[in-house]
């Protein structure tokens, strides 16, 4: 990930179970790698951002989150219910806020390779009082229904501030440049 301020406070929540933020590969070498690669033969440095990596120690409880990949892909158990700490972490890593230049905001998660369960995904909202719609393996939130998740699940974490931004598209872009090191003058 590329969000050190999360990372460092996701290795924070996690205690004794992170192993620590550590910095995975710069910008310049993402850049190279790239142009090594072919996959982009004019990458430079400044059109990337370092990545960074928390590994959790092993825990007898970890292994019971394997329960979600046994036919080798992701699959949230039927038992899951929706709580706002859940939804913040999965909109944070999954998620995002379209900031258009006219219109307001609107939250959406991506949901890959789920369209088999689509019903159930968003059963999980509508549980908490919810209602958005499912498309194109994308759980999307209207106007008004994305103040009332962003509601719901309360603070951001840091790093992520900007995702709960609806009033300034300034202010968004401030904030997201802060959480990924980018020094812009605004």
């Amino acid at each position: 990930m590329v969000n050190k301020q999360f990372l460092e406070w996701f290795d924070h929540e996690m205690g004794i179970l992170s192993t620590g933020v550590v910095l995975k590969k710069t910008a310049a070498e993402l850049a190279q790698n790239n142009r090594e690669s072919g996959f982009s033969p004019n990458a430079r440095a400044e059109n990337y951002h370092d990545m960074y990596t928390v590994i959790s120690r092993s825990h007898p409880f970890m292994r019971s989150l394997r329960r979600w990949y046994r036919s080798g892909e992701k699959r949230f158990p039927e038992s899951l219910s929706l709580t706002p700490r859940i939804a913040k972490m999965w909109y944070v890593c999954d998620g995002c806020l379209d900031v258009q230049e006219h219109g307001e905001p609107r939250a959406s998660i991506r949901i890959r390779h789920r369209d088999d369960r689509q019903d159930f995904l968003l059963n999980l909202f509508e549980e908490v009082g919810l209602s958005p719609s499912y498309g194109r393996e994308t759980i999307r939130f209207g106007v008004e229904e994305t103040r009332s998740f962003l509601d719901w699940m309360v603070n951001p974490p840091p790093g992520f501030e900007y995702k709960w931004v609806l009033d300034s598209r300034e202010r968004y872009d401030r904030l997201k440049a802060q959480a990924y090191g980018e020094a812009r003058a605004f």
